[in-house]
């Protein structure tokens, strides 16, 4: 049986009864959640893991003794860990947490609409684990999105639809057809994340999806302007020293 069909067990642990108790009671009103448990802190949560099997374990970040993050690495060495996702105050750990292949990274305070989306994404992700041969990983799946902060969420990008990254002012920006989004990532860290995925650096301030190139144009010395498809107010330069990777990636 599915864990939609018998209903996800989740534990929540977070050391403030408050907080606990109220995401323990959202989760309670969803359908695709059979089981809800508590817990105060990492001690308390491990022996629930000792004890029983969960799908999924809904943590705070900061708590004393062992915090969310450390407690994560820790769940991760079981041999049939759950699926982690973190539900905290603050959206500075979010490229942590999602590099310990956090299913999501939920703000507080909780809204059930953003909980709903949180359980969706759960249910997929345990299916999808169920479905997967013996010793595969999903940290293919994971390392393909990007988190970005806005307002009071974390959103995961698909890098394929991303167009751009660039260094705007002291931050990277990365560029898709919905919008532009502040990444927690320097530039020369976003072109190792997503080497082998299409992404190109063509220019110091530029990191361009060379599969959303729709058109280049001979600028001068050696230089080009290129145009990306779903970005039509931007054009990206390609400085002399990254044209000839250009045209080498490109076949030009």
């Amino acid at each position: 049986m599915t864990a939609a069909g018998r209903g996800l067990r989740v534990l929540v642990v977070d050391d403030e009864p408050p907080a606990r108790n109220e995401l323990a009671f959202l989760l309670r009103q969803l359908p695709q959640v059979g089981h809800v448990a508590e817990a105060a802190d990492a001690d308390e949560c491990l022996a629930s893991l000792d004890r029983a099997t969960f799908d999924a374990v809904l943590m705070d970040v900061r708590m004393p003794r062992l915090d969310g993050l450390q407690l994560a690495r820790v769940i991760g060495r079981l041999t049939h860990p759950p699926q982690i996702v973190f539900v905290t105050a603050f959206e500075d750990h979010a490229v942590e947490a999602f590099g310990l292949q956090a299913v999501d990274y939920v703000l507080k305070p909780v809204r059930p609409e953003r909980l709903e989306v949180t359980v969706r994404r759960l249910v997929q992700a345990v299916e999808a684990g169920a479905a997967q041969e013996p010793g595969e990983t999903g940290e293919a799946a994971l390392e393909d999105r990007l988190p970005v902060a806005v307002r009071n969420q974390i959103l995961l990008l698909p890098c394929d639809q991303i167009r751009v990254a660039a260094i705007e002012g002291e931050q990277v920006m990365v560029r898709t057809p919905t919008g532009a989004y502040p990444a927690r990532l320097s530039l020369s860290e976003f072109e190792a994340r997503f080497r082998g995925r299409g992404f190109l650096r063509v220019h110091r301030r530029y990191v361009v999806n060379l599969r959303h190139v729709v058109s280049i144009e001979a600028f001068f010395n050696g230089t080009y302007l290129l145009a990306l498809g779903g970005v039509p107010d931007l054009t990206v330069p390609v400085s002399r020293r990254h044209a000839q990777q250009l045209r080498a990636a490109l076949r030009l």
